[in-house]
């Protein structure tokens, strides 16, 4: 009995093809809805970290006292870090809100200069 058409089996098996095809599909585009602003503070407070170290290189009074205390200002003002047009580094998990006040500790130990943020509570 051949009939034009197709046959209801052969309509479930494309539906539920079709159905397996978009679950996999949108498991694999759902990251790209993620909110990655957790992530970008990260790098941001590591390369915050990583300009107060080349500070610090510069820094004669750190090898005498051994750690300092420094600010985002002091980055900025000597050229470390690059604020925008207004002198706010932008807090990426708030864009309302900036990195402005952070308070970075500076610490010297035989050569090596670690530099760590401290966040305030």
């Amino acid at each position: 009995m051949n009939r034009d058409g197709y046959t209801i089996k052969q309509m479930l098996i494309v539906i539920i093809v079709l159905g397996v095809f978009t679950i996999g599909m949108l498991s694999f585009t759902s990251n790209a809805y993620k909110d990655r602003s957790v992530n970008y503070y990260d790098e941001t407070i590591h390369v915050i970290e990583k300009q107060a170290e080349l500070y610090g290189k510069s820094m004669n009074e750190l090898q005498k006292q051994g750690t300092m205390m420094i600010t985002m200002k002091d980055l900025i003002d000597k050229g470390y870090y690059v604020a925008d047009k207004d002198g706010n580094v932008v807090d990426p998990r708030n864009t309302k809100s900036n990195l402005n006040d952070l308070k970075i500790k500076l610490t010297y130990n035989n050569g090596d200069i670690k530099a760590k943020v401290i966040e305030e509570e």
